[in-house]
């Protein structure tokens, strides 16, 4: 790939271009699925692209293409070329050499060493393991293992470079379980950067817990209760409000938090960091997608909005500098204020002191339709189930509930943070104590 870019660079240099950039990946992975004892499914990726910005005129053409034969490159820039010509003028940059100082690998060396039949057992052992759990686990409905390596190359004029190389690995189950003609389904996933941190037992574990815990569910009356969000649960609401963080939403005003930087939009216990740098995160990067070195910074901060993130047009837009969040989903899109790791800083208490701290909660361990959070009004309704707590004893579990609010409310009534962090992809958070919410049931 890097002859490759070599060749393009070669090219475009001898157009009539004022700046130009080159993108390239080269993927490959493996997802086996597996079902009562059997193999369901194998799928075995393979993926290798480039995708060309040009600026022409003070107008940004863009191109992209699969085929990385010298036509099919010739082909892709005469078409950025092309698309240039049909864009409105502005004023656009490309990134400066830079450095970064990340000091881990962000792959596994291993990765090549790892045998299909090892991958295919994991899956197989996943399924096996959940049924030794609990009699009423009834039935996994898939187990799975995903695994995927991939190469990341950036060039641009301004004679800046870099390539690095990302890995992950992953395990998932959907499983139910029966008792009394009732059933409950259970989930879990898990990944991770090196292979050797996958944990079999400890996913089956969650994800049978998950079903066998909610079977008896009933709802209750509808009422204002205190509410805990499991940690996974918070998670995704985390991911669904993250658009409103975003540089080119702020930009469009469809972000609620459009004009509140550097004001206090949740409690003071409340703290949310973009770390493109941690260790531990699938969504850690060097530098973005357009070449910009990241870095840590502070989303809120002690309850206040302190950043937006940008990449750099948005930045330039907004009067701000770009925090090093161009994100480009595939080769085929052009880079874009993007999230590369949500942490919530974790708190001090663990799910035992967090269900005694109020009279009565429901701990939500379940939702259904949190990516329906509106990013530009923040009303939500979600579907949850979970566990009625009273005096810090389990009451009863909890199914067919609705909780309805404001993200802007929800926020702003946190009043406890867990300390049992967890990641569910690139999004980091312990379970979070809110002081009421709205519980519709019976």
């Amino acid at each position: 790939m890097k002859k490759l870019i070599e060749k393009t660079v070669g090219i475009l240099k001898k157009q009539d271009i004022e700046n130009f950039d080159i993108y390239a990946v080269e993927s490959s992975g493996f997802t086996v699925e597996v079902k009562n004892k059997e193999i369901e499914r194998i799928k075995v990726p393979v993926k290798k692209g480039l995708a060309i910005r040009v600026v022409v005129n003070g107008k940004l053409g863009f191109a992209y293409t699969t085929d990385v034969s010298d036509e099919g490159i010739r082909i892709a820039i005469e078409c950025a070329k092309e698309n240039a010509k049909s864009s409105s003028p502005d004023d656009y940059s490309f990134s400066m050499p830079a450095e970064n100082s990340l000091d881990f690998p962000l792959y596994d060396d291993r990765y090549s060493e790892i045998s299909t039949e090892e991958k295919i057992n994991l899956a197989l052992d996943l399924e096996s393991k959940v049924y030794s759990f609990d009699p009423r686990i009834k039935r996994v409905r898939k187990a799975s293992y995903r695994d995927s390596i991939s190469t990341i190359y950036y060039y641009n004029s301004n004679d800046h470079s870099f390539n690095y190389t990302t890995s992950s690995f992953s395990l998932s189950i959907l499983l139910a379980a029966e008792e009394n003609e009732e059933s409950q389904m259970g989930w879990d996933y898990d990944v991770r950067r090196y292979f050797s941190d996958l944990n079999v037992d400890l996913v089956a574990v969650r994800a049978a817990e998950n079903a066998v815990e909610l079977l008896g569910a009933k709802p209750l009356k509808t009422k204002k209760i205190p509410v805990i969000f499991k940690n996974t649960v918070f998670a995704e609401i985390i991911e669904a409000l993250s658009p409103v963080f975003l540089g080119n939403n702020v930009l469009r005003g469809k972000s609620l938090f459009a004009d509140k930087l550097g004001y206090e939009i949740a409690n003071h216990v409340f703290n949310l960091y973009d770390d493109p740098t941690h260790e531990s995160g699938i969504g850690t990067m060097p530098f973005d997608d357009e070449g910009v070195a990241t870095r840590k910074k502070a989303v809120v901060e002690r309850g206040v909005l302190k950043n937006f993130l940008l990449d750099i047009y948005s930045a330039k837009k907004l009067g701000m500098k770009s925090t090093g969040n161009g994100v480009r989903t595939s080769i085929s899109a052009l880079p874009q204020p993007g999230i590369t790791n949500l942490v919530v800083e974790k708190g001090a208490l663990g799910i035992e002191e967090l269900v005694k701290t109020p009279e009565e909660v429901l701990f939500v361990t379940d939702a259904m339709g949190i990516h329906t959070i509106n990013p530009i009004s923040g009303e939500f309704s979600i579907g949850v189930s979970g566990i009625y707590f009273k005096d810090g004893k389990k009451v009863q579990p909890v199914t067919g509930m609705t909780v309805a609010g404001n993200i802007k409310e929800l926020l702003t009534n946190i009043t406890e943070v867990g300390r049992d962090q967890r990641w569910i992809g690139n999004i980091c958070s312990p379970s979070v104590l809110i002081k009421s919410l709205t519980v519709s049931g019976e």
